[in-house]
């Protein structure tokens, strides 16, 4: 299932709701953001209405770089 996430003025990222996602090797939490990322390399980020993973899909920006 795909969905949008929206958090602290960032753009669209679109991701997928992982229901049993694969082990994480490492997380990392701030003060209202936890991030997780697993064996294959994907990051996931914790969904706290949804109360679930929701795996984010990179996307790169060129603008501003020279």
């Amino acid at each position: 299932m795909n969905i949008s996430e929206y958090h602290n003025g960032d753009s669209q990222r679109l991701g997928t709701v992982s229901q049993a996602p694969a082990k994480f090797i490492q997380i990392c939490a701030s003060q209202d953001d936890l991030f997780a990322l697993d064996a294959e390399g994907s990051i996931h980020q914790y969904n706290f209405n949804a109360k679930t993973w929701v795996k984010l899909v990179a996307s790169r920006s060129h603008e501003g770089r020279t």
